[in-house]
């Protein structure tokens, strides 16, 4: 049982023919720029700079700025900035907008060009702090609160401040087994690249189940808490049980992700007795 932030940014890209789809990309140790700058053009490395900017604002990397760490009485104790931690997204900022970290950040930037450039019809759903590429047309977004108590207010004011309020953008809030599925009966489209981050086995089951089908060939798959075991644990059964035998790359401590390779169809039977078995207790009882 969670919640999440979705945003769904659609376009109505075609694939483009002579171009190879599918990255094998893994984090480097070091920063570095997801593209060599020696293969863009000007306005190519203008871009560059200012997503690059974007990152590490949303970041908190351009003033190094501390990061915060739960203690005892649900106190928050300030740390200092630590620049390794930050880029594999191990710390918690205290001002910024996203706890993922460059690393990770950077390989959502890197699968979000790809399937841009390769014409990977369809949209970004997931919960992240870097817009896609505006080259992408008639652009959506569908957001969600983080969890129940967050309120819409707040969440709308997120999206402002990045100029991405307008009517292209509808809230919805409520638990993944109940929301996905109401958003799929309104809206069809195709997804490019989905970003998981429900943290629990059964959101992650909710999530692969609901949303699978809506990936396109070529599309990518982000596990934002692959080091969770029991989210690792809905990733892997849901591969093994519809015989997908996709390879899963890490990307830092966290997360991890994989490319989808075809259209089969997978089996629904295991989700639909998983939920009818399921009660509000879920969670508490440790069934994760």
């Amino acid at each position: 049982m969670c919640t999440l932030l979705f945003a769904l940014f659609s376009g109505t890209t075609t694939q483009l023919s002579g171009v190879r789809c599918g990255l094998d990309w893994s984090a480097p140790s070091q920063p570095q720029r997801v593209q060599s700058s020696s293969m863009l053009t000007g306005d190519e490395r203008l871009r560059d700079h200012y997503l690059d900017s974007v990152r590490d604002s949303i970041l908190g990397l351009h003033l190094a700025t501390p990061s915060i760490k739960p203690v005892l009485n649900n106190d928050l104790k300030q740390m200092p900035f630590d620049a390794f931690q930050r880029q594999r997204g191990g710390d918690w900022p205290a001002y910024g907008l996203s706890m993922i970290g460059r690393m990770r950040m950077d390989n959502l930037r890197a699968l979000l060009e790809d399937v841009l450039d390769c014409g990977v019809p369809g949209s970004f759903v997931g919960k992240c702090g870097l817009p896609p590429n505006t080259t992408a047309a008639d652009s959506r977004e569908w957001s969600q609160s983080d969890f129940l108590r967050v309120p819409k207010s707040e969440v709308q004011s997120a999206f402002e401040r990045f100029g991405l309020l307008d009517e292209r953008v509808h809230f919805h809030k409520g638990f993944f087994r109940h929301a996905l599925p109401a958003w799929w009966a309104q809206d069809k489209s195709p997804i490019a690249v989905l970003r998981l981050d429900g943290d629990m086995y059964e959101s992650t089951m909710d999530e692969l189940y609901n949303l699978w089908e809506s990936i396109s060939p070529g599309g990518y798959v982000i596990i934002d808490d692959w080091n969770i075991r029991v989210c690792r644990k809905a990733v892997t059964e849901f591969l093994a049980r519809n015989k997908l035998d996709y390879k899963v790359t890490k990307i830092d401590e966290w997360g991890a992700w994989f490319q989808k390779l075809d259209a089969t169809p997978i089996d629904h039977s295991w989700y639909q007795q998983f939920n009818g078995s399921r009660t509000s207790d879920d969670v508490k009882s440790g069934r994760r």
